[in-house]
């Protein structure tokens, strides 16, 4: 769980089923499930659901410990942060 920095208290863990999960790091579902049985990242089954949840800062931590054994495929900048790309819509007239 991460800590909220204003009230330095847990915030809630951020939670996503296995596809949003993929498109949040922009890699193919199967590598999730790889990540998965290879122990790299644990998945939740909440009370309500039969589906499978990830905490999304529990990956983020696991990315910066593996290195090169998990890759994702978002974008890095040169000091190996994300970098968010911004799409702009064009209209065609």
């Amino acid at each position: 769980m991460s800590s909220d920095p204003i009230t330095d208290t847990p915030s809630a863990p951020r939670l996503l089923d296995r596809r949003n999960t993929a498109l949040h790091f922009q890699v193919n579902p199967a590598t999730i499930d790889n990540w998965l049985s290879r122990g790299y990242i644990k998945a939740y089954r909440l009370d309500f659901s039969r589906s499978l949840f990830y905490d999304l800062d529990e990956i983020e931590r696991a990315l910066k410990l593996r290195g090169s054994k998990m890759r994702d495929g978002r974008r890095r900048g040169t000091k190996g942060q994300v970098v968010r790309l911004i799409t702009a819509k064009v209209s065609a007239e």
